[in-house]
């Protein structure tokens, strides 16, 4: 049987083209996913528009690793349970033997062969050295698989892997719930952080932007954040008294040095943003002030599954999160959308055959 697929052909820019595939006869471990949605994700807009930093991948390449669909059918191995069942994919294809793998930290996994530059971890998978699931069917190993609650829409469901992301930097702050906390840049990834904290009942939640974002610091304030500025000068009012915690979102070199100034005497810094500029921070204060610094990458399955049944809990908004879904056939303005930074996530529809 054929059916389409969205494959970014080289490295070169919007290097992109629907291509027609043959479904082959699977392997005893896989099974094969009658896909239903899938989530853009900055990563997948940086291989559209031909961003360095992507030597790692392998094209050609089906895109996209925020994926749900259903199980249609089973390798010889797999539990014959999982037909028909509605799924989510973990991008992450780890080891199982390593230190990080056996603590669960697969998303550090790069099987046992040191990195001393960090590139992304040998353990991520699908939709960068294995194909995606920007396509009407995707073949993935059964042990990537997550079952989902009937609750949970196939567009929430889509962006589930990117929030996973939000919550997995969310976790590296302490007592999370009760933390006064700033969401640096409200793209997809620091707007899922701030519906987890409200979801999860944080009252004291900040979101900082530049001008151009009042679109999205609305749809921050819509779905319960607190209080949004623009400027680190407005948020400095008379009674600031420093934040416990700082999540950056934005990868904007300038903002670790900023963080320092705002964060009370033991607080955290967590980095999600991604940049490869330098930055420096002056260390007397790291020191005197006990601030910590931290990276945040990537998923486990724990943190994912975690999601998952916050997903299936009304009380976080994460359907609103979805900006705009677009049929399969028309994947290519979803695109273009969300290099323009729509408000949230834009998701790509299979209902509609191409």
């Amino acid at each position: 049987m054929e059916y389409q697929a969205l494959v970014k052909c080289s490295p070169k820019k919007k290097d992109i083209q629907f291509t027609t595939y043959t479904i082959p006869t699977l392997k005893s471990n896989e099974c094969l996913l009658k896909v239903n949605a899938v989530g853009i994700c900055g990563s997948d807009l940086h291989m559209y528009d031909g961003h360095d930093g992507y030597s790692w991948v392998n094209y050609p390449l089906v895109l996209g690793h925020e994926v749900t669909g259903v199980i249609i059918a089973t390798g010889t191995d797999v539990e014959q349970s999982l037909v028909q069942k509605r799924v989510v994919i973990n991008p992450y294809k780890s080891c199982g033997i390593c230190d990080f793998c056996k603590r669960g930290d697969t998303n550090c996994c790069d099987f046992n062969d040191y990195k001393f530059i960090k590139t992304p971890t040998e353990a991520l998978r699908y939709g960068f050295r294995e194909a995606g699931g920007m396509a009407e069917y995707m073949i993935v190993d059964s042990n990537n698989v997550i079952i989902i609650d009937d609750a949970v829409t196939d567009e929430v469901a889509a962006i589930s892997e990117a929030l996973a992301v939000s919550y997995t930097a969310v976790l590296k702050v302490p007592d999370y719930v009760n933390k006064s906390i700033l969401i640096v840049g409200p793209g997809p990834i620091g707007l899922g952080a701030a519906a987890i904290l409200v979801g999860e009942g944080n009252q004291k939640i900040h979101m900082l932007g530049i001008p151009q974002d009042q679109s999205r610091l609305q749809l921050a304030q819509d779905i319960g954040v607190q209080a949004v500025f623009t400027s680190t000068n407005d948020l400095i009012y008379p009674q600031f008294s420093g934040y416990d915690a700082i999540i950056d979102c934005s990868g904007h070199p300038s903002i670790p040095s900023e963080a320092i100034r705002l964060l009370k005497r033991g607080g955290q810094l967590v980095l999600v943003g991604i940049n490869a500029a330098k930055f420096s921070v002056p260390m007397d204060q790291i020191v005197r002030g006990e601030i910590m610094i931290k990276g945040s990458y990537g998923i486990t399955p724990t943190n994912y599954k975690a999601v998952l049944q916050m997903a299936a809990n009304p009380a976080y908004p994460f359907q609103q999160l979805v900006a705009q879904t677009v049929p399969f056939r028309e994947s290519l303005y979803g695109f273009e959308s969300a290099l323009n930074k729509v408000n949230g996530k834009v998701v790509i529809d299979f209902k509609e055959e191409i």
